[in-house]
């Protein structure tokens, strides 16, 4: 509906004078009624003032629009009055009003002067509109203003529905995906985005689209959408912890984990647009996930997920408050106090997701009751993690049971039953079963860590240590830093036997990728291709960051480099322990050095371990091909030629600026020696004057012109 259609010639009052609100109001339904569009004056009157009795419609910048719906109304209908003066209409700026429309409208009728009003309100934002409208000298003016602008802005509209009609047809036919793949790891670190650059690069060289969602650490990067997990032939899951699977019912799937999304990515993508490839359906698993052991592990990464964060935030604010500057302060009594109660969180949120990874939402309860059980009994980690999956067990026991005898109403029993039931289930099996044995066993190993000799401890450091760069992400790698983070985890907000253990894992995984930037770099620079040389500072980096994969692409070339890295990692380790270094986070890299225990000790067992890795990286380095070798030494003569180039032009310089003052040297020289030629003639025949002095300077051809640098280096 157009305002055009509403607004009549008669209903537009121009050049007014109402001397408040009341009466301009009342004014404009006058003029309405004159155009036959309400039966009753007062009735719609009142029915305008008890709308602006709720809330003016003054909408500043000299703007009004009072409107109301009544049956009072016929039609629906507008009106319109210019007030050149202005009048107070209470507006939100408290500006006088000098342009108001009057919207009228029928109850039975349908929306159209919500249309109308936000047609108006559109236009009125244009100050130009509003310029030409108050200045019209005629009703008819006015409404060929109105009509010409509304005319504008129907094309505009015109033309963002086409646009949206393109944009929609470029949705239906957009480019469906081949396979869509998710990737994730336990820390959402590297391994996450590395396994999604892999799958994504492998696919474009095969020629197969792909979408990756990379579940890290800092949320979901390109997460699939509906359409395309509808629209993709398969799905390959290559993650380590728990991911949401349930969205690819029905279709063909390949689950592994995020270190073959790393390394084999092409047999994953062959493996998924295989026809043979199975399909999964709600409660199935792959083939690689049947495996008891591989279960469990899944379920264990997902809740050492979870805790990473708070673990990180309970031991650097505890190591913070431990140091001198502020640790007698009322600042480090409150950070002491937040580490704390952060870390009373870490065995029930551990429980707690071990236990959803494996039976859902519906076993949050269950898991996380488990860990408040292990708390309170002093059962440490070891408590925690089992009474995760006592939780997880009982809350998918209790759902089955539900499910069969209560079908039909078993989602009543959601929000009450299934996690009371998993409560109390598991606190009972906590009490009397696993709290005792857990105890035992996390007592123990405290314990041992506690009371060993430096060799024993010096023995752990570097077999963890060595386990970080086995193998980059596998089992290994896993198993040592999961050991890591719960033993830190079980001592956390204190610092304890965890913190070493830690601090061996950390070192050991920093090294590998700082030990092959520096032998690349500088000790072994020309046993490197142009690839590794060029990406060392970055390989040093990541090592800095404890980014252990950083070493990956030095590996290419042989796999006994990985014995440098194994070596490099077990002398940091094995010093780390010997020195009784700590620290406080499971993640952080250098930025942790600050705050760890014997932190000096600590940086010098780590730039020992660098140095023995960097020597061994140089040696075992296997000799560069011939065509690596003509590309370094390519790369090597341009550079080399640049600065050829640049000392030539420097040289240059030099020899121009000694031949300028070579010239000017001759050019007096030879000047002196024509004034003393000169002047012994004038003095033998002073009747020639000037003469032979004279022929001289007009003479091209016997005297040459020594004021010219170029002609006084041709002198004698």
């Amino acid at each position: 509906m157009r305002i055009r259609d509403l607004l009549d010639r008669h209903s537009v009052c121009l050049d007014a004078n109402p001397v408040s609100k009341e009466a301009a109001i009342s004014k404009l339904v006058e003029i309405m009624a004159e155009t036959g569009c309400i039966s009753d004056i007062n009735r719609f009157c009142e029915a305008v003032f008890d709308r602006e009795r709720s809330s003016s419609t003054g909408l500043g910048e000299g703007i009004a629009i009072p409107h109301a719906k009544s049956d009072a109304v016929i039609r629906t209908g507008l009106a319109a009055m210019v007030v050149p003066d202005g009048v107070d209409f209470d507006s939100v700026d408290g500006e006088p009003v000098h342009l108001i429309f009057m919207i009228a409208s029928p109850h039975q009728a349908s929306d159209a002067h919500i249309d109308v009003l936000a047609r108006l309100s559109t236009l009125l934002m244009d100050e130009g509109f509003r310029h030409h409208v108050l200045e019209a000298k005629t009703p008819d003016e006015f409404l060929d203003i109105i009509d010409k602008a509304e005319s504008v802005e129907d094309k505009k509209e015109e033309e963002e529905q086409s646009q949206n009609e393109e944009q929609a047809e470029h949705q239906e036919n957009k480019v469906k995906y081949d396979i869509v793949a998710v990737t994730a790891c336990p820390a959402g670190l590297s391994h996450t985005y590395m396994a999604a650059e892999s799958l994504e690069h492998k696919a474009k060289e095969m020629g197969i689209s792909i979408k990756v969602e990379a579940d890290g650490a800092a949320g979901n990067r390109n997460s699939l959408l509906p359409e395309d997990i509808a629209s993709a032939k398969a799905v390959i899951v290559a993650a380590d912890r728990a991911v949401d699977i349930d969205r690819f019912l029905g279709k063909r799937m390949v689950r592994s984990g995020v270190i073959d999304g790393v390394h084999r990515p092409e047999m994953l993508i062959k493996q998924a647009l295989d026809p043979n490839c199975p399909v999964y359906k709600a409660g199935s698993s792959s083939h690689e996930s049947y495996n008891l052991p591989m279960k469990l592990y899944r379920h264990l990464m997902s809740g050492l997920t979870y805790i990473l964060p708070l673990a990180a935030t309970a031991g650097i604010l505890s190591a913070v408050a431990r140091l001198e500057l502020v640790k007698t302060s009322s600042l480090g009594l409150f950070l002491d106090s937040i580490s704390y109660s952060i870390g009373t969180l870490l065995f029930p949120v551990l429980s707690a997701f071990i236990a959803f990874s494996m039976a859902g939402r519906m076993a949050l309860v269950a898991g996380f009751t488990g860990g408040v059980m292990a708390d309170m009994a002093g059962a440490g980690v070891i408590g925690a993690l089992l009474n995760g999956f006592v939780g997880g067990g009982v809350a998918f026991v209790v759902a089955r049971i539900a499910q069969r005898f209560l079908k039909g109403h078993d989602a009543m029993f959601a929000l009450l039953v299934y996690p009371l039931a998993g409560a109390v289930f598991t606190t009972l099996i906590a009490q009397f079963i696993t709290n005792i044995p857990a105890a035992l066993i996390d007592n123990l190993i405290n314990d041992l860590l506690l009371e060993a000799d430096t060799i024993v401890l010096v023995a752990l450091g570097a077999i963890l240590a060595a386990m970080m760069s086995a193998d980059m992400g596998g089992p290994f790698n896993k198993i040592a830093y999961a050991s890591g983070v719960l033993l830190l985890a079980d001592c956390l907000p204190e610092t304890g036997p965890g913190s070493l253990v830690m601090g061996a894992v950390m070192a050991g995984g920093m090294v590998p990728p700082m030990a092959a930037g520096v032998a690349a770099r500088f000790i072994g620079r020309h046993s490197f291709n142009k690839q590794e040389y060029d990406g060392s500072y970055r390989a040093i980096f990541k090592g800095m960051l404890f980014i252990t994969e950083g070493v990956i692409p030095y590996l290419a070339s042989s796999q006994r480099l990985r014995i440098a890295c194994i070596c490099g990692s077990a002398v940091a380790g094995a010093l780390s322990m010997y020195f009784r270094c700590g620290i406080c986070a499971p993640h952080g890299g250098v930025f942790l050095f600050p705050i760890a225990v014997n932190s000096m000790l600590y940086m010098l067992s780590i730039l020992s371990g660098v140095l023995v890795g960097a020597i061994l990286f140089a040696l075992l380095r296997p000799r560069l091909t011939e065509e690596e070798c003509k590309e370094r030494n390519f790369t090597m003569r341009k550079a080399k030629s640049a600065l050829e180039i640049v000392s030539e032009d420097d040289s240059t310089v030099d020899k121009s600026t000694s031949a300028q003052d070579n010239g000017s040297a001759l050019t007096n020289e030879a000047t002196e020696s024509s004034n003393q030629a000169v002047a012994p003639s004038q003095a033998a025949d002073p009747s020639q004057g000037a003469a032979p002095q004279d022929k001289a300077k007009g003479s091209n051809v016997t005297q040459v012109d020594a004021t010219k640098p170029e002609n006084a280096q041709v002198l004698p």
